[in-house]
């Protein structure tokens, strides 16, 4: 196994523990172990790792969330999880982009990952709701617009609410990049949290192109609040091959 792949297994590891705080407020290593067919070993280097990202919280043999029960991985972990698999996933679909093109990101690090390549092109236009995001497209030239809006408890680095979604009604956008919790079995697409949900879905009402980027990891999972459908959006990029239990509809996928 190459360096990257043991990498890529790890960040892969670290998502599938996040996922299971999700479920219960309490996980042990061994159960862990079982869980995800590692060693324990492996285990406590994972949780030592999301400790030192202040994500969990070591206690009697096992591991609780930090910040209690999350619905959600937090952005230091969303961040860092499956870095090389989203750029590549972003790098894919910035074949999509021209010059001169108006641009939706949502709140996703996946999406996050387009500033490099939105950086490429010429007068480009973003709107964004993740202040990092809008940071980053800042530092990298682009003409940036920040919708305004409340910072949820989840997060303090993303944009949610009434007034964000007022800004969204005057936006027309050539393409909306944005992710997804989960891509179920039936193609539904979902949201862990209801704000974000509510904004994510006005993003593909205000964009001609809806772009989907999801990883593996959101394969034939479900969450709590409904987005869209497969059948809703344009194009999907993945970095593997969709499980064929998931109808594909009319979106081209790159």
């Amino acid at each position: 196994m190459s360096i990257l792949e043991a990498k890529m297994k790890t960040n892969e590891r670290e998502e599938q523990i996040i996922s299971l705080l999700r479920e219960q407020n309490f996980i042990s290593v061994q159960e862990l172990a079982a869980r995800l067919y590692v060693s324990p070993s492996s285990i406590r280097r994972d949780l030592n790792r999301l400790e030192a990202l202040g994500i969990v919280k070591r206690n009697y043999g096992g591991v609780v969330a930090a910040g209690g029960n999350p619905t959600a991985p937090p952005v230091a972990i969303r961040s860092e999880v499956n870095k090389a698999a989203k750029r590549a996933i972003a790098k894919k679909a910035s074949l999509l982009l021209r010059d001169d093109c108006s641009v939706l990101l949502d709140d996703s690090t996946t999406a996050a990952a387009m500033v490099e390549f939105l950086a490429e092109h010429r007068g480009i236009t973003l709107f964004t709701n993740n202040i990092e995001t809008a940071l980053d497209a800042t530092a990298h030239g682009l003409r940036t617009y920040l919708l305004g809006g409340a910072l949820p408890t989840d997060s303090a680095t993303v944009t949610v609410g009434s007034f964000a979604l007022d800004m969204l009604h005057s936006i027309h956008a050539d393409l909306c990049f944005f992710s997804t919790s989960a891509l179920s079995a039936d193609g539904a697409l979902y949201d862990s949290t209801e704000a974000h949900n509510l904004l994510r879905r006005e993003m593909l009402r205000r964009a001609d192109v809806r772009v989907l980027l999801c990883d593996s990891s959101k394969f034939l999972r479900t969450s709590l609040y409904r987005s869209a459908h497969i059948d809703d959006i344009e194009y999907v990029c993945t970095d593997a091959p969709l499980p064929e239990e998931i109808p594909t509809g009319k979106a081209i996928i790159l």
